[in-house]
């Protein structure tokens, strides 16, 4: 139920009847208000008082200057039923007053809401303000999942025990009961009750000075509330945690994202995952998350955050992350190598991190190599990973652009960090391109076990000058791991007398028919069609061991699908064996403003690609 204005004291008694009714047929009454201690003056400032039209009012908790999050059931004709709760304006005047424990003081931030986006899995909706509340600070996003025993804090505006509507914020203690994949059970503590107008209102813990949020409230008993006559205290509230960086993509603050694949759960099915870099906080700081759509086998589900920079500062644009199994444990790690630009004397500054995967997330980063003393510029590293000596864990190579040589010629190296199972050793220079001329821009590298003796191999698809007649000229050439190194750069594939343009490639690896050995993909730009379509076609260069097949295309997009828009990865999300291929899609934004990516999969049959199938979209 839905707390009501003063001035309809008639409707609320009719609004407790049906609490009552609803909780003998459902075991829960439809959304409710907190029995508990009040808010001293200035804290909890993040909390929000909510009127709807001047016939309901609810809760809710500010999580951006602009945003407020509160329960849909607070806009449903019917609480117990959100379905005609739609995106776009709120249907009666919406105001929301936030920053301020007091009501009948002054301060804070009084705004009507403009705009709502609700969730169509749970009792939630997001409000935009029609001016930013930028003078209170937002409640940080909860990012661990809450479990049974947690004790979290819930606040709201609505009913006491004693007062049918009071003007001041009170909060009270519960204990998480039981989790489910989009609710919380909770149990009162003694003293505690949600009643009616703590609709929306949050549910958060303490955690390292600060708080964040878990949860919101939506439904109750409102056992001790004014005009109840009910005992039970139990609540069910709706879970935020999960959803993260759907909160954050209507927040629009994504300002890219760089997409990861592998089996972060060590599950035997590859996950999809992304490192994405927000907006800068308010106080300066850059902020990053790690995304994970975790595989069933069948499809990918909804991303949660995995990881977040929170209090601390991690730009993602300094950013080159890789994935592997760097410590042997079953399950994907991310090794990133990260800028810190230059040093007071002139040397380029870079350092080696890893988050390492604990199956429900990741560890905090950990920097296991910095450049130090000599001099390794960011900007010249091409990473990729691998088992490059076999030994079950993955090593990072990184290819480097050295300045031309003093006679012309292009100078670049290929440079390894063997992971020891805690770390990595220091980085070892396994080949140079010496008296040839090898155009580190010319080259795009990926890695892969191309002729099936278990150790990691690089490969690279390299650029040429046009040939004289005006064709483009596009090699494929493989550096071989002999366990200590590499062998000596072997070109296996070359365009010859056709053309092939290597800056309409983006090539990946993996083993996409599931025969030992690892073959190379490649998503080809064909421009635009007559009709004006983007055309997207797929290709395979499918490994023998000592080479490769010639490139067949395997798949050609028959609607629009841009291929500046395509960041691919490899690997096996269903388990069977066979790698697939995934795709964050960056799609154009949206009409309000707001950035919108999607995340697809092409699973692999064998010898080609099924269609392409869309697990998830942001705004959707």
């Amino acid at each position: 139920m839905l707390r009501q204005h003063r001035h309809t004291r008639a409707a609320t008694t009719a609004a407790v009847t049906l609490a009552a009714v609803a909780a003998g047929a459902l075991g829960a009454a439809p959304a409710q208000a907190v029995v508990g201690t009040p808010v001293a003056n200035g804290q909890l400032t993040f909390a929000a008082q909510i009127d709807v039209g001047g016939e309901r009012g609810c809760s809710g908790v500010l999580v951006d200057p602009q945003w407020v999050l509160t329960a849909a059931s607070c806009f449903a004709a019917n609480p117990a039923d959100t379905s005609d709760v739609v995106a776009g304006a709120p249907s009666l005047k919406t105001v929301v007053t936030v920053g301020r424990t007091d009501l009948n003081a002054t301060g804070g931030h009084v705004s009507e809401v403009a705009e709502l986006i609700p969730r169509t899995d749970r009792d939630l909706v997001m409000a935009r303000l029609a001016t930013a509340a930028t003078g209170v600070a937002p409640i940080a996003l909860a990012t661990g999942e809450p479990a049974a025993g947690e004790r979290l804090r819930v606040a709201g505006f609505g009913r006491t025990a004693d007062q049918w509507v009071p003007d001041r914020l009170r909060s009270g203690t519960y204990t998480v009961s039981s989790v489910t994949d989009t609710s919380l059970n909770l149990a009162a503590d003694e003293g505690s009750s949600i009643c009616m107008g703590d609709t929306g209102g949050p549910a958060f813990r303490e955690r390292n000075g600060a708080f964040e949020l878990v949860a919101l409230n939506s439904r109750s008993w409102q056992g001790g509330c004014f005009a109840s006559k009910e005992t039970r205290t139990g609540a069910v509230d709706t879970r935020v945690d999960d959803i993260n960086p759907w909160i954050q993509q209507v927040r629009s603050l994504p300002q890219g994202s760089t997409p990861l694949a592998g089996d972060f759960d060590g599950d035997g099915k590859a996950d999809f995952g992304a490192m994405t870099g927000y907006a800068r906080t308010p106080d300066g700081r850059n902020h990053t998350a790690l995304w994970n759509l975790v595989s069933d086998g069948s499809g990918l589900a909804e991303p949660r955050t995995a990881w977040d920079s929170g209090t601390g500062s991690w730009n993602r644009d300094s950013t080159k992350p890789v994935t592997g199994d760097f410590n042997g444990d079953g399950k994907t790690d991310v090794a990133a190598l990260y800028d810190y630009g230059r040093s007071a004397d002139g040397r380029n500054r870079t350092g080696l991190w890893t988050f390492l995967g604990n199956g429900s997330g990741f560890a905090a980063p950990t920097k296991v190599w910095e450049s130090g003393a000599t001099s390794w510029s960011w900007d010249a590293g091409k990473p990729v990973a691998g088992d490059f000596n076999g030994d079950g864990r993955t090593d990072l190579g990184v290819l480097y652009r050295y300045a031309q040589t003093s006679d012309g010629r292009n100078h670049t190296g290929l440079w390894t960090f063997l992971s020891n199972g805690t770390g990595f050793a220091a980085p070892t220079k396994v080949w140079d391109s010496g008296a040839g001329s090898w155009n580190w821009d010319a080259g795009k590298p990926v890695a892969g076990d191309f002729n099936g003796d278990g150790r990691t191999d690089l490969g690279v698809l390299y650029r040429y000058a046009q040939t004289s007649d005006g064709r483009n000229h596009t090699g494929l050439w493989t550096f071989l791991s002999n366990g200590t190194g590499f062998a000596a750069p072997t070109k296996v594939w070359d365009s010859g007398t056709g053309s092939w343009n290597w800056e309409s490639s983006k090539p990946v690896a993996g083993d996409f028919n599931g025969d030992g050995k690892a073959d190379v993909a490649v998503f080809y730009d064909y421009g635009r069609s007559a009709e004006g379509l983007n055309r997207t076609g797929l290709w395979s260069f499918l490994s023998n061991g000592p080479g490769f097949a010639a490139p067949a295309r395997v798949w050609d997009s028959t609607t629009s699908w841009s291929w500046d828009a395509t960041d691919p990865v490899a690997a096996d999300f269903t388990g069977d064996g066979k790698a697939d291929l995934g795709v964050l899609y960056r799609y154009s934004p949206t009409a309000d403003g707001r950035n919108r990516i999607g995340v697809w999969s092409f699973t692999s049959n064998g010898p080609g690609f099924a269609a392409p199938v869309r697990h998830w979209d942001s705004r959707l």
